[in-house]
This record gives C-alpha cells, structure tokens and sequence, in this order.
C-alpha cells in the first residue's frame, strides 16, 4: 500500500514539473538547499547565538575582534572586489596585507547554478587605492603553487569561489599555514554540493576542528574559527 502511494506521489510530481518554468523549479530548488544547509549545520554541531541581517554584520562580528592586528587576508573569488574593498577600508594595521585570487574571467567551468564564465571581469582588475592590497590572477591551481604567505599574526581567509573543486583546492594548498586562530569565511554555503563538501572534506583529512563564529539569516554566509 505503502509502495503504491508513493509511486503516485511520485507521478504527480512528473506531472506539476511538466508544467513548472525554469525560474520556478529554480526557486523550488533553492528552498531545497537551504533546508540542506540547515541540516549540514546541525550534523556538524555548528550553532550560533543570533543570526546577522547581511553578510557585512557576519564580516564585521570578525572585524570587530581583529580590524586593528597584522592581518594576512587572503579572498580567493574576488569578482568585482567589493568585499577586500569593504575589508580594505575596516582593517587599520598599516602592515596587514590583502591579496585577491581571481581569473577575474569567470568561473572555470558550469556546476549547479552557476554557468562558465559567470562573474566575468572582463580580466580587469578591481580599482581600489590601497597600496597594502594586490590582485593575483589566474586560475588558482596555477597561481598558489608559486605563492608564498608574507609575515603576518593572523590568517583571515574568504573563500568566494562558489565551487566544490575550486574550494577544495584552495583549502589544501592552505592547509600548513590553517591552525588554532585563523579565521575561515564562505559565502555559498547554501549549496550543500560545493562549499559545504569541500569544507566536510578538508575538516576529515586535517583532523582541524572549527567553531562557528557568524551566520547570516539564511546559513549562506558565515565565518568559522579554526580551534586547532
């Protein structure tokens, strides 16, 4: 009885998405994710007390603890630059040092909602008149392997590269320099396949283990201290 009910719940379902528009199986899609991304929050015992409005208020529950240290802050998906801008203007120490990771030609390749070459630049870099702050571009497995990390007291790293195999990249090419204190932000967590996995994934392999710091309403954005 049980089996039968359940192929014709299943049948109706083929007969609504028969009718359904891509933008409305779209947002039916993203009501899914943030449904997953609670439940990735839950499963890795991730809470936080209140949730912040925007991802500024998650960025500055960070800045507020470190806005006036000797920072590395290292973005890796700098599209446009208005996030280091934002952090450009907040971090005060005249020696923190702000490097953008970007092709600055769009993503590499089509995965989920996004499509190759979105967040295109047109290879241009982001005009920002902060001398402390300098733009790498390429793709990030040819650039980081000629990177060295400048001095610094503190690791701030915002990984903005929306995909599974771009983030996983970058946290293990960064994984000496992520210990107790460096601080870890993303900003896609809502699609559970990318940053979520890869972030799974780099927590097993290192045996490093993260507290949540901030989260904005949705779960999509949030910042995580590492705890050694």
């Amino acid at each position: 009885m049980k089996a039968a009910a359940l192929r014709e719940f299943k049948h109706g379902l083929t007969i609504v998405g028969a009718r359904l528009s891509d933008p409305a199986l779209r947002q039916l899609q993203a009501g899914l994710n943030y449904l997953r991304v609670g439940q990735w929050m839950r499963r890795n015992g991730f809470t936080c007390g209140g949730r912040c409005p925007t991802r500024e208020r998650v960025w500055d529950v960070v800045l507020d603890q470190v806005a006036d240290r000797k920072l590395l802050y290292l973005e890796f998906g700098v599209a446009y630059g208005d996030s280091i801008s934002y952090w450009s203007r907040r971090l005060t120490h005249p020696e923190t040092v702000l490097h953008g990771f970007d092709s600055f030609e769009g993503l590499p390749e089509d995965a989920g909602p996004w499509r190759k070459g979105q967040f295109d630049a047109r290879g241009c870099f982001p005009k920002i008149d902060d001398r402390r702050v300098q733009f790498f571009k390429g793709w990030f497995d040819q650039v980081l392997p000629t990177y060295n990390l400048p001095p610094h007291q503190q690791l701030i790293i915002n990984m903005d590269a929306d995909l599974y195999s771009s983030t996983s990249y970058v946290l293990r090419f960064l994984r000496s320099s992520i210990k107790r204190g460096t601080f870890i932000y993303f900003d896609e967590l809502n699609h559970v396949e990318h940053e979520p996995r890869a972030f799974n994934e780099f927590m097993a392999e290192s045996g490093l283990r993260f507290r949540l710091v901030a989260a904005d309403k949705t779960l999509a954005f949030a910042f995580f201290e590492c705890l050694g």
